[in-house]
């Protein structure tokens, strides 16, 4: 195995990765991934040594566990995607200051630990073990977080399965409604991916709320058709709401509801 010791050496001497030639305790982006053979264990006091480093990367080798850093006061970005970390550990030293942390293609099932990162913005974490909702609720005792990959967690996977790959974004909106990316995207494209399949439904809805085909609804064809449990539960309208709903809908007091405004009351509930 590498040593992280060992690591530092041959970044310090190697002008592919530093190609400034600084010191190691100078350089604000350490890059000490994918080593040959592969780093086994962190070696906090080792890795201490890099007082300048605001970028520790650590990917690609055969690490199993985080180490403790917090006598890395200028770490904000850390690296440890593509190792063998099971656990989120001794990110107490690290939670006032770190920022960023990649941590994508490690067997982690669980997120207890990153409530303690209360500066963290970005979090990749794609193709990782997290299969139950109860440990993403975690995520949303993370204040600052705005970029998230999670795709290829079995999470993931079994949602797109089950209800279609807009299942996944409009869990993450509900559980996380300050996020501005998530899995490469941004949330406005997200949502207005998610807007796109909604009116579809809605307008399958209400053609066939419709009966008589003249475009707009009645009371009665509104009542009619929440004798549907489907149409009911969609709607979200129970029977002895009816006129309040309808009063609401309708936009120009005419006593029937057009598609534009039975599309424009139910996209902004």
């Amino acid at each position: 195995m590498t040593s992280c010791r060992d690591a530092i050496k041959i970044f310090a001497g190697n002008s592919e990765r530093n190609k400034e030639g600084l010191k190691p305790e100078e350089a604000k982006q350490v890059k000490l991934y994918f080593m040959i053979p592969p780093i086994t264990k962190m070696d906090g006091a080792a890795l201490s040594t890099l007082t300048a480093c605001e970028h520790l990367a650590l990917s690609t080798n055969n690490i199993d566990k985080i180490a403790n850093l917090s006598g890395m006061e200028n770490l904000r970005i850390l690296s440890l995607g593509r190792n063998n970390i099971k656990k989120l550990e001794n990110l107490d030293g690290l939670g006032g200051r770190l920022e960023q942390l990649w941590i994508s293609y490690n067997p982690i099932d669980k997120l207890t630990g990153i409530e303690k990162c209360k500066e963290l913005t970005v979090l990749f974490m794609g193709n990782c073990k997290v299969s139950a909702e109860k440990e993403f609720d975690k995520l949303a005792e993370v204040p600052k977080l705005e970029e998230l990959v999670f795709f290829g967690n079995p999470l993931h996977k079994q949602m797109v399965e089950k209800n279609g790959e807009l299942s996944w974004p409009a869990f993450v909106r509900d559980k996380l409604p300050n996020l501005r990316k998530l899995d490469g995207i941004s949330m406005v494209e997200w949502n207005q991916k998610l807007n796109s399949g909604n009116l579809k439904e809605l307008r399958e809805v209400f053609d066939k709320m419709d009966k008589d085909g003249n475009g707009t609804l009645d009371p009665q064809e509104i009542r009619d058709a929440l004798q549907d449990p489907e149409i009911q539960a969609y709607l979200g309208i129970s029977e002895a709401k009816v006129d309040s709903e309808l009063k609401a809908m309708d936009e120009n007091g005419d006593g029937t509801v057009t598609w534009e405004e039975f599309s424009a009351h139910f996209s902004s509930v």
